[in-house]
């Protein structure tokens, strides 16, 4: 008998957040920061998204049985000593168009500050990360079997079902996470002509634009800096990870008039960024950065580590990732 262990875990988180038991969390001395990406209408297993409906069952949730503060006011008390117990921040990464259209009107609804982490390159393009793309051309492919040989690497892809393409996408996303920019566009273009998928006009629009990002910033959503292009930093020369993070900061400011002194690592496990990296964004002046480490955080937390998930997930604690 084949058990979809996805589907289970997602049926018993489901199940836990009913029982509410987690609330046990709320007297101890840590805080949360909970990870968002797009918001759908009707997700399609393949890019990191949530329904709507889910979504704004959270911020019903949270805003009753938590205090929600900003990342910044999170800093703040951390700094001067003062309590975070049964705190909570609301993170979005990339910047989809989503997080206005869809997300941003139930943050106003319930009046949920949030921080939106931006990749400036896509923003100005509005292409999407190449992380989707590849997810993308996996969800249209018609093709039920591949094979490839890449970089000497040769993969037997089964894709008979929609769940086979997804672990067939995320088998050749940890390949090109280790390339470096050109050869990993190059091994995507490769990967769209295999797979038979050439039209995008689909996913043209999934990013933000500036003027939606100027609107959602005077309205009290702040925004913090996820590099120039996502690229994993612990593999960049360190100049090019410092170009990175330092235009993506400047080019945001410009464009909402504001400082940004927050960051997310790109991919943001341990291995995807080093003390190096810290250095800088501390030379940079930022004051906190969040990783995708599955954590609640204490008093005593890095704040250039900051752990993220929901109080009602940390039976998962091994099995949980971001992009």
């Amino acid at each position: 008998m084949n058990i979809d262990l996805s589907s289970s875990k997602r049926n018993l988180k489901g199940f836990l957040f009913k029982l509410k038991f987690y609330r046990l969390n709320s007297i101890l001395k840590r805080f949360y920061i909970l990870p968002f990406h797009m918001i759908a209408t009707k997700p399609n297993g393949f890019f990191p998204e949530i329904s709507v409906e889910e979504f704004e069952k959270k911020m019903v949730h949270i805003k009753k049985y938590y205090e929600i503060v900003s990342l910044s006011e999170i800093v703040e008390r951390m700094k001067g000593k003062k309590s975070i117990r049964g705190c909570m921040a609301i993170t979005f990464d990339d910047g989809f168009r989503d997080n206005y259209t869809v997300a941003y009107p139930i943050l106003k609804k319930y009046n949920i500050p949030a921080t939106i982490f931006l990749i400036p390159g896509f923003i100005d393009t509005g292409e999407v990360p190449w992380f989707i793309k590849l997810r993308y051309i996996f969800m249209q492919t018609c093709l039920k079997r591949m094979r490839s040989d890449i970089n000497g690497q040769e993969y037997d892809l089964v894709m008979e079902t929609s769940r086979e393409r997804f672990l067939a996408s995320e088998k050749l996303m940890q390949h090109l996470k280790r390339c470096e920019d050109d050869e990993r566009k190059r091994l995507l273009d490769k990967l769209c002509e295999q797979l038979g998928i050439n039209d995008f006009h689909k996913i043209n629009n999934l990013m933000l634009t500036w003027e939606q990002i100027r609107e959602m910033s005077d309205c009290g959503i702040s925004f913090g800096a996820h590099t120039i292009s996502h690229p994993v930093l612990a593999r960049l020369p360190l100049e090019k990870a410092e170009m990175e993070i330092t235009e993506s900061k400047k080019k945001i400011e410009v464009m909402i008039k504001k400082t940004v002194d927050s960051f997310a690592y790109p991919f943001g496990n341990t291995i995807d960024y080093s003390e190096s990296i810290i250095s800088l964004l501390r030379k940079m002046n930022f004051e906190c950065a969040v990783t995708a480490k599955f954590a609640a955080n204490n008093p005593h937390v890095n704040l250039f580590e900051l752990g993220r998930c929901a109080p009602w997930e940390m039976i998962f604690l091994s099995s949980h990732r971001l992009q």
